[in-house]
Parts: C-alpha cells; sequence; structure tokens
C-alpha cells in the first residue's frame, strides 16, 4: 500500500519485483494480511517521510505486516497502525488474536 501509488511504481519498496513477491505471498502461497482480514480501508500506513507535511498529508508507505497461515485468519479480532504517539518514521501495527494460551 503506497499513497500517490502511480508516482511511486520506481521508488524502492514499490517496485515491480517486490509487489510480484507479495502478491505471490498472499496470493499464490495462500498466506493472509492480518490487517485486511478485518478492515479494507484504503491509506493505512506504516511509515512516513520525514517530514511534518508527509505525515500531515498522510504520504505515506505500508511496510510492516503481519503475516499469517490461513489456517490462523479468523483468530484476528482487530488490527491497526496508530499514528500517535509517535517515536519515529513507523507506526506499530498492532494486531489482536483470539487464542486460547495453554501452559
Amino acid at each position: 500500500d503506497v499513497k500517490n501509488w502511480r508516482d511511486c511504481q520506481q521508488s524502492p519498496g514499490f517496485l515491480a519485483p517486490e509487489r510480484a513477491w507479495m502478491d505471490e505471498v498472499v496470493g499464490n502461497m495462500g498466506y493472509v494480511d492480518a490487517l485486511r482480514e478485518v478492515s479494507r480501508e484504503g491509506d493505512q500506513f506504516s511509515w512516513w517521510p520525514d517530514s511534518e507535511q508527509a505525515e500531515m498529508l498522510n504520504l505515506g508507505y505500508r511496510f510492516d505486516y503481519q503475516i499469517l497461515t490461513p489456517g490462523m485468519r479468523r483468530s484476528v479480532r482487530s488490527a491497526r497502525l496508530p499514528r500517535q504517539p509517535r517515536f519515529s518514521q513507523h507506526a506499530p501495527l498492532i494486531v489482536d488474536y483470539d487464542w486460547i494460551l495453554s501452559v
């Protein structure tokens, strides 16, 4: 995911081989993107260039993922990319799972 994807096709992190690899992982290989299991909203990014304007305009990329096996997809309860507090150019991807823990 990237804002202004047409302009970013030559940018690292959104190059054609990188996109093809991710398509293979979540397509043919059958793995699942935890965030997309619970949210189809656009403009959910986890990294912004080091400028206040880029963050204000949400000109970001999504570099941070939790990739799951297909059997885990039903255990995702929520996923979010909180932008505050901001400690770096990255926002954490926080995923809550419905797991029964056993000892």
